[in-house]
């Protein structure tokens, strides 16, 4: 009778010790979501009052060690920002400031160098691939056997391959703006 005793007492114990458990975990749940959030626009604000300004480069709201907050990151100049903000209260959590490093500038010239390739991808040339021929035509006399549009310091230029009479090959760039030969080189 003892043995039933206590056994019954021990299951009563851990039924309860789990009940307790779980409504605890039941009422975290529920607080989190009764908190809240301010708006991505809010934190913006914060982050940007931090640093004085800057870019923002990325924004995201995250758990971090249980706590949900905006993980901002900022440049500015030749410094770099982390500011992790509270997403219930507003409040600051943490603030890091960097030096960019040869790397990030390196990265930061390639992403300018996409932008600048992508707009002149976007921009039409000012004359047409035949009247760039027969001007690359007039200054290497040959056949033509490849033409290119590309970007050359910071503009529009046709690329056009000329095999010549005495068995050579031209390469003459002309603007695609004004139709100006740029240069004439032949292989020899």
């Amino acid at each position: 009778m003892k043995v039933i005793t206590t056994v019954l007492a021990s299951a009563v114990l851990v039924g309860g010790l789990g009940a307790s458990a779980y409504a605890m975990t039941d009422q975290s749940k529920s607080s989190t979501k009764t908190q809240a959030t301010i708006e991505e626009a809010k934190a913006k604000d914060i982050a940007l009052q931090k640093t004085d300004g800057g870019d923002i480069t990325n924004i995201q709201l995250a758990v971090d060690d249980g706590v949900k907050q905006y993980e901002v990151d900022i440049t500015k100049g030749n410094k770099e920002y982390d500011v992790d903000i509270d997403s219930s209260s507003g409040k600051i959590i943490e603030f890091d400031e960097d030096q960019k490093d040869d790397e990030d500038k390196k990265e930061e010239n390639l992403q300018d160098e996409d932008k600048k390739e992508e707009n002149l991808q976007n921009a039409s040339p000012a004359i047409s691939l035949d009247q760039a021929i027969k001007t690359a035509l007039k200054s290497a006399k040959g056949t033509v056997n490849e033409t290119d549009l590309d970007q050359e310091n910071s503009r529009l230029v046709y690329e056009i391959e000329i095999d010549t009479a005495d068995k050579r090959e031209a390469t003459v760039s002309v603007d695609a703006k004004n139709g100006d030969v740029i240069s004439v080189e032949i292989d020899d």
